[in-house]
């Protein structure tokens, strides 16, 4: 079409064509975390700072900085969207911690079938956002998607001692912090300890790992995924390029609870942490001081890089370097 033909159409019709443009009331469903978020996290940084700019303007900070993603299971968005939304900011949240960090701002990608099921998903994270003093400060939302996806990030800083599962060596004893006061979400393999705990005991447990890094009782930490305890150490050892052998008697479920689904749980709060011999009593008066949470050294690291479960006097092997778990090794 040459410029003199487009100036000569008419002008109602090409207004109707760009009103009904994808690309344009696609837009309206950012109505909805609209709704849902409050629209200035960080009222002192102005109008500026306010939700719906391109990108979300941050208070300065002067510390390195720390940034995680996750991407949650598509059966958890689909069947239980509250929680998946509360998860999204959870886990992020934990990972920040894992290191010794504080998480600053929340961001997210939300893909759902239907309004309803999105507005779900928006109300556990705005939840979780709530709970954990951690604002949501933008993302993506499609409620058109032929599928159910969410994924969330969140920013965080590291103002002391970095908690970096590299730093993890032979002869380091090995713990288990987590909150064991909670329940199986539904038939899951998800361990719920936060969504009906106080607001304020979840934020201290979560400010309890930059504490035990700023006074080195811990000096590598992993937080607890979806590969449960027993994976994550997998992870642990390959990264720090050590072994471990877990002893099964140390590790001590709720009641009720059999051993192998606390093996192979996701936990609300847990982390396995590396810590000096010299350290143990200090760590436990650090974590008591917590309230809630449970310490126990469930092994040791040690030079051969594998993963070993023991239970009365046998041993069974897990993983080992020559079968690689996530390609993250240790540096040479």
């Amino acid at each position: 079409m040459s410029s003199a033909e487009a100036q000569d159409l008419p002008l109602a019709a090409l207004a109707g064509r760009l009103r009904q443009l994808s690309g344009l009331t696609g837009k309206t469903d950012i109505q909805a975390p609209a709704a849902a978020f409050p629209h200035q996290p960080f009222p002192e940084l102005g109008p500026a700072a306010a939700l719906g700019d391109d990108a979300a303007l941050l208070p300065p900070v002067a510390a390195p900085l720390l940034l995680a993603c996750e991407g949650l299971h598509p059966a958890l968005v689909t069947g239980d969207p509250w929680f998946a939304g509360w998860c999204g900011v959870l886990v992020n949240l934990s990972d920040i911690a894992a290191m010794g960090g504080t998480p600053i701002a929340v961001v997210n990608s939300l893909w759902c079938r239907s309004a309803a099921h999105g507005a779900e998903v928006l109300a556990g994270l705005r939840r979780a956002s709530e709970v954990f003093a951690v604002p949501v400060v933008g993302g993506h939302t499609n409620l058109q998607s032929p599928y159910d996806a969410l994924a969330v990030a969140v920013l965080g800083m590291a103002a002391g001692p970095v908690l970096s599962a590299r730093a993890a060596r032979a002869g380091d004893h090995c713990h288990l912090l987590i909150d064991p006061n909670g329940d199986f979400r539904g038939d899951s393999l998800c361990w719920d300890a936060a969504t009906g705990a106080d607001p304020a005991r979840l934020r201290r447990q979560l400010a309890l790992m930059a504490a035990l890094a700023a006074d080195a009782s811990v000096h590598a930490a992993k937080d607890i995924s979806m590969g449960g305890l027993v994976g994550t150490a997998a992870m642990f050892c390959e990264a720090a390029g050590c072994g471990l052998c877990l002893d099964l008697a140390a590790i001590r479920p709720p009641a009720g609870v059999a051993l192998e689904p606390w093996l192979s749980c996701f936990p609300s709060f847990g982390f396995l942490l590396a810590a000096r011999p010299d350290q143990e009593c200090r760590l436990a008066e650090r974590v008591s001081s917590c309230g809630g949470l449970l310490l126990q050294r469930v092994g040791t690291f040690t030079s051969e890089q594998r993963l070993v479960l023991v239970k009365q006097g046998r041993q069974e092997e897990i993983w080992r370097e020559e079968a690689p778990l996530t390609g993250f090794g240790a540096l040479l």
